[in-house]
């Protein structure tokens, strides 16, 4: 039969062990060395902030490959582009965020070239 605990045990459960984790203000304040200051510091400027900038030299090298690159072939699948009735603005075949050089248009096609 499972052992019930009584209400002042209950509540000596949780707090058992708390002197082992409770720590004055002394032991809790650490002080950083200048060591470890010019540590961070040169490893921010040599290796993180260099990191960040050939991040970005690869993203914007991509970015351009890619708007160099023509758009796919269309390929009409019969779930694609059902409208049933047009939108109300326009010529009603044009979305409100329309794209004419991403956005494919049923019966016309890529309305710009790249």
């Amino acid at each position: 039969m499972a052992r019930i605990l009584k209400v002042g045990q209950f509540g000596h459960t949780f707090t058992r062990g708390m002197e082992e984790y409770v720590k004055t203000v002394e032991q809790r304040t650490h002080h950083v060395s200048e060591g470890t200051i010019k540590l961070w510091r040169s490893i921010t400027l040599f290796v993180a902030f260099p990191i960040i900038g050939l991040a970005m030299a690869n993203c914007y090298l991509k970015h351009q490959e890619e708007h160099s690159k023509p758009p796919p072939e269309f390929v009409h699948y019969p779930y694609l582009k059902i409208m049933n009735k047009p939108f109300p603005w326009g010529d009603g075949k044009h979305s409100l965020f329309h794209n004419p050089r991403i956005n494919y248009i049923p019966g016309i096609g890529y309305e710009e070239q790249h």
